[in-house]
């Protein structure tokens, strides 16, 4: 086994030994009385979109699908204090769009994030968002030497909420930065092709303090997510 192959499945067990760690919290906040306020929040999202990145002189459209888990905790500012767990698998397409030249990749990540809620009044409200993330991916195949994918992404966003009885809708927008290499033959750098998110949720209550969530956006992420999210 090449050292990069050895690197890459040990980096993975980390990530998902953690990853069952953290479901063991979520089922225990869900399923067991009184636990669940331990954290301030708790989210599952599924998630499905589209970015362009630009490899070499070359842009690729990476299509992705996520399962992630989340749970934060609240400052007594406010300010709420999130890490995130999840799967991934995506596909890179070239200019080209042959699916011969489509290489499919499935892989993991974990990240941190910092949410800031602005309560104006009982319908109006804002918050701002700042989260990093570390990706990894491998190819899809039985060959002992696959392409791997490494990546970070950070996300910085505002937005503006409006609540009208059980609904709650909020128009945002993001800079989204990415940086990463795919592992092959050769070693290849990329990017975004464009940095900016425009979009929009909505957000149903069925209590209190749970509620879910619908959104979609365009730019630099083109999709949406559908989310399950409770938080005190």
């Amino acid at each position: 086994m090449s050292n990069r192959s050895s690197s890459f499945r040990h980096r993975g067990v980390a990530v998902w030994a953690a990853f069952l760690r953290l479901c063991c919290l979520l089922l225990g906040g869900m399923l067991l009385p009184g636990s669940a306020s331990a954290w301030s929040g708790i989210l599952f999202e599924i998630s499905n979109f589209d970015s362009d990145w630009e490899v070499g002189a070359d842009t690729r459209e990476a299509q992705m699908v996520e399962l992630v888990f989340r749970v934060e905790d609240k400052t007594a500012s406010n300010l709420a204090v999130g890490a995130q767990l999840g799967y991934l698998e995506l596909r890179l397409v070239p200019e080209s769009g042959s699916p011969a030249e489509t290489t499919k990749f499935s892989g993991d990540f974990i990240g941190l994030y910092l949410r800031q809620p602005v309560q104006f009044n009982d319908w109006l409200a804002m918050h701002g968002m700042l989260s990093l993330r570390y990706n990894t991916a491998r190819e899809s195949s039985d060959d002992d030497d696959r392409a791997e994918v490494e990546w970070t992404s950070s996300l910085f966003e505002l937005g503006l909420s409006l609540r009208f009885g059980n609904l709650r809708i909020t128009p945002y927008g993001s800079y989204h930065d990415v940086d990463g290499d795919i592992s092959d033959a050769a070693t290849e750098v990329f990017e975004l092709e464009d940095s900016l998110i425009q979009g929009i949720r909505f957000d149903y209550f069925i209590e209190d303090t749970a509620f879910i969530q619908l959104a979609f956006s365009t730019g630099s992420s083109r999709g949406g997510y559908l989310n399950f999210v409770r938080r005190y």
